[in-house]
């Protein structure tokens, strides 16, 4: 059954109510309906004030096809599907846009062709003032009419053609007594005053074949239903309160059901992500600077795109926050130091921290002693800035989540005793599981094979190899990650008659992190056989295996527990009462790998390899836990192609597997080869660009003299961290020393990682 409202719609110009100065005699739409020559417009007005209806009514006088988008649930794809339409038609098209301030700019710059070549006529209704929420383009191509609140003689007027209809559908006389609690109700909107009425008429039983319509009834039959309203999700406040606690109460189920309702009930998503940005700072606030940062960008993505596309980023914004560790410290210290300036009044600053820009001020003690914090060692100095009054007031409390705690220790360092700040428990276990749950890795991938693959133990040209990996990472984030690897390899068994080798290595990793000093440590022992095959044994297939042992081990004289603490300060000597599990904990590891290699011609190869480690899944906890470490599974495809006789390029590409994380890259490297004659080479030189998927962008410099090779990178981070990172990353260096009887003297006869036998 069709709502009253869309049964009432007036059909002509002269049963439309309200807005004489437009469809009135010799109003503007009026005379431009009438001669069917039609323009682009905004209806800009009020709820309630036909909007919608005069779009319906002007389309069908007009003999238009008629489109109708909502600006809540219509995107890009919408208005090009209508455009292609409106195009193949012969006839006068009307796209009607309601709520068009919603759309984003793209959404309105797509627009644009379809206005100016006439394809469309536009029709956009919106509350809002076009010339803020409109394009400029746009609007200069519409034409804008206001239109008015309706009076009392407008809605009396619908009230009746409401009333006659009724008694004629319900066969049965309404008596109106009083009308003010429905106008009121109604708020000058028609379409809430037809819904009221409606209400009034499914609810309330005539009595002796009377409806009776009052003050009274209306009142209670209104409030009787509040509670539907609000189950149907058209409370406002509700919904959005029940939001903001689901994110401060760490349910991101709760907070993406909610936003959901709000999305549906054509909330405006703009309020929802100025909520988040204030929710941001007074919930999460130093507890993860980044969430501010994410909630800010929240709001300029769903201000550019709109919607439906929107919906996204405003779903991943409260899932995050949702998240992510929470603080009110911030909210509190503002809130606090406020209260205080109203209680105190205004205390002078301090003489030694007032602003001198005159010599008056400066004989008046003005900026006297006071002591640049850069001039001293960590750039800070113990002084006074708090009026004299409230000297060791203090308005910010850290709050005990990593990130506050990192700054309590700082301010305790500073400040020692002034303001009482406590170290806390210093949980360095944060970290802890993702730590041990992931492998070293090395952006330098191709120089690592000892982590790559053991099929490419002694499948090299030479009597042995040894390598140098080293990498710091996340020195902008946290204490810095530090990885040391080394190896040394050589095939112990070769025969060029029979094309094979065998080779044997050894390899050792060791890894440094937070502040636990969580360390691992990895002693492997590496085997391989690698075999030529094909008539001119351009063909190689590879088979490895390596095991070893593993420590894991951390610090817990390293970090700060509560029991330390009494009265405000620090004792390393107290007591703990708590009970640790192991400090170290040790296991086997083994890991298998293959590989096949092709080389059409001299100084020219293709290397494809697939490996997988931790085969015996190792239990990896240091209480009665039963973590394990998940199966890591490699692949890879490396290559070397000697283009010119001077240049080189090495396109390789990786990716591996790791339980729930993963990891892509690619790139190359193009090396210049400096050659003294057509066969001595002096050295080579190389740059390359390689990029980890969602991650880094990854630059590299090498340099190949005789037997050796140094490389070294940089790791651009452009990951979600971007704004506590601001691009940067890590560090790498590599060496590879590979030792022949012989000096090298031929080009393309130069140690290389490429190279298998």
């Amino acid at each position: 059954m069709q709502p009253l409202a869309e049964i009432l719609r007036p059909k002509t110009l002269d049963s439309y109510v309200g807005q004489k100065h437009l469809i009135g005699e010799g109003g503007v739409l009026r005379i431009a309906v009438e001669n069917k020559q039609l323009h682009s417009m905004i209806l800009w007005g009020p709820p309630g004030v036909g909007k919608t209806t005069l779009a319906l009514l002007i389309a069908e006088l007009v003999d238009a096809q008629f489109f109708m988008l909502s600006a809540i649930s219509s995107g890009v794809k919408d208005i090009r599907a209508v455009i292609d339409q409106a195009e193949k038609s012969e006839s006068l098209s009307i796209l009607f846009i309601d709520e068009i301030h919603r759309f984003s700019k793209a959404q309105q710059d797509s627009l644009l062709g379809a206005v100016e070549r006439g394809i469309v006529t536009l029709i956009g209704a919106t509350t809002e003032n076009p010339s803020f929420e409109v394009i400029s383009p746009l609007l200069s191509r519409c034409q804008v009419y206001v239109l008015n609140s309706l009076e009392v003689i407008d809605l009396e007027q619908i009230f009746k053609s409401c009333i006659s209809y009724l008694e004629n559908d319900l066969q049965y006389q309404i008596k109106v007594e009083e009308t003010e609690a429905l106008y009121r109700i109604s708020g000058g909107d028609a379409r809430k005053l037809i819904n009221a009425i409606e209400l009034v008429v499914k609810y309330v039983k005539p009595v002796e074949g009377v409806l009776v319509i009052n003050n009274e009834t209306v009142t209670k039959c209104i409030q009787k239903n509040l509670v539907i309203y609000d189950k149907a999700g058209e409370n406002h406040y509700d919904i959005i309160s029940a939001f903001i606690k689901s994110i401060r109460g760490s349910d991101p189920n709760a907070a993406v059901y909610w936003m959901a309702r709000m999305l549906v009930a054509g909330e405006d998503p703009l309020f929802i992500a100025r909520r988040m940005i204030i929710l941001a700072s007074e919930d999460i606030g130093n507890a993860n600077p980044n969430a501010l940062l994410l909630a800010n960008s929240c709001f300029q993505s769903v201000h550019q795109i709109g919607m439906p596309e929107a919906r996204i980023v405003l779903s991943q914004t409260a899932i995050y926050l949702a998240s992510s560790a929470k603080s009110n410290a911030s909210y509190s210290a503002i809130d606090e130091a406020i209260e205080w300036v109203h209680k105190t009044g205004d205390l002078p600053v301090p003489l030694h921290i007032r602003n001198a820009p005159t010599s008056l001020m400066k004989d008046l003690n003005y900026g006297k002693d006071y002591k640049y914090a850069h001039s001293f060692d960590q750039n800070f100095v113990e002084q006074e800035f708090l009026p004299e009054s409230i000297s060791g007031k203090k308005f910010y409390e850290p709050q005990d989540n990593a990130r506050e705690n990192e700054l309590r220790k700082y301010l305790k360092n500073c400040w020692k005793e002034k303001y009482r700040y406590i170290i806390l428990f210093l949980v360095g276990f944060f970290s802890l599981t993702q730590l041990a749950a992931q492998d070293i890795h090395y952006s330098q991938f191709y120089t690592s094979h000892y982590l790559l693959n053991p099929a490419m133990t002694g499948a090299f040209d030479g009597v042995y190899r040894a390598n140098l990996n080293q990498k710091t990472q996340w020195m902008s984030v946290t204490k810095p990650f530090v990885s040391v690897s080394g190896s040394m390899d050589a095939p112990i068994y070769k025969s060029n008659k029979l094309r094979q080798l065998v080779g044997l290595g050894l390899n050792l990793n060791s890894d440094k992190a937070g502040d636990s000093e969580f360390r691992s440590l990895d002693i492997n022992l590496a085997a391989s056989f690698v075999k030529s095959l094909g008539r001119k044994n351009n063909h190689k297939i590879g088979i490895g295996v390596m095991g070893g042992f593993v420590q894991r081990s951390l610090n817990y004289a390293a970090l700060h527990f509560d029991e330390q603490f009494q009265y405000g300060f620090y004792d390393p000597n107290n007591p703990i009462t708590e009970t640790f599990g192991d400090s170290k904990i040790n296991y086997f590891d083994l890991g298998v790998g293959g590989l096949w290699s092709y080389a059409p011609r001299k100084n020219n190869i293709l290397t494809i390899g697939a490996s997988a480690y931790h085969i015996t899944n190792p239990k990896l906890t240091f209480e009665n836990g039963n973590m394990v470490l998940p199966m890591r599974f490699t692949g890879y495809v490396m290559s070397r192609i000697q283009w010119l006789d001077f240049l080189a390029f090495t396109p390789s590409a990786f990716t591996t597997f790791q339980g729930k994380f993963s990891e892509f890259t690619f790139g190359s490297n193009m090396e210049y080869i400096v050659k003294k004659n057509a066969y001595t080479t002096l050295a080579t030189f190389g740059f390359g660009v390689f990029y980890r998927w969602n991650d880094a962008l990854i630059v590299n410099v090498l340099m190949d003299i005789q037997n050796v090779r140094l490389g070294f990178s940089y790791d651009l981070n452009i990951s979600s961290f971007v704004p506590a990172t601001r691009v940067r990353g890590g560090f790498e260096l590599s060496i590879i020393y590979i030792y022949k009887k012989s000096s090298i003297k031929k080009t393309g006869r130069e140690p290389c990682p490429y190279d298998i036998m």
